[in-house]
């Protein structure tokens, strides 16, 4: 995979159970993550540049890849959250992830639901109509 990182910006570098890690191989390992999680590219997220910048190789290659977790899991957590903190544009990108690291629309939904007795009704349905929008099946979540 060629690096996308732009000529002059500066990533961090990191430990990984106890080796030290240059910051090419974190990018390398964030671009890796990324693949997997959303298919290619990291999908556009409207933040400024300088955010992406300053927390793409930490983020996705050193704090999604560390070990106690994997992938699949991470990305639940991070769907959870986005629904806890009524975050609609990051959700639908890791809605996107979470599907595709094997995640099924039905469990998502249960997710949803679940998380609307502890985040609140409004952030559960809220979420369960960004999963409805991601996947394209507006008949999914009817009553």
């Amino acid at each position: 995979m060629r690096s996308r990182v732009k000529p002059g910006v500066t990533l961090g570098g990191g430990k990984l159970k106890g080796k030290n890690i240059s910051k090419d191989q974190t990018t390398k390992r964030a671009f890796e993550a990324v693949a997997k999680l959303f298919g290619g590219d990291m999908p556009k997220t409207g933040a400024p540049a300088i955010f992406g910048e300053a927390s793409f190789a930490h983020v996705y290659g050193e704090i999604w890849l560390r070990p106690g977790l994997d992938l699949t899991t991470r990305s639940l957590i991070t769907v959870a959250a986005l629904v806890a903190l009524g975050k609609p544009e990051e959700l639908a990108m890791h809605v996107k992830g979470t599907l595709n690291t094997g995640w099924t629309q039905k469990e998502l939904t249960e997710v949803m639901l679940h998380l609307s007795y502890y985040a609140g009704f409004p952030a559960g349905i809220e979420g369960a109509k960004v999963l409805t929008d991601v996947c394209g099946d507006k008949h999914s979540l009817s009553m």
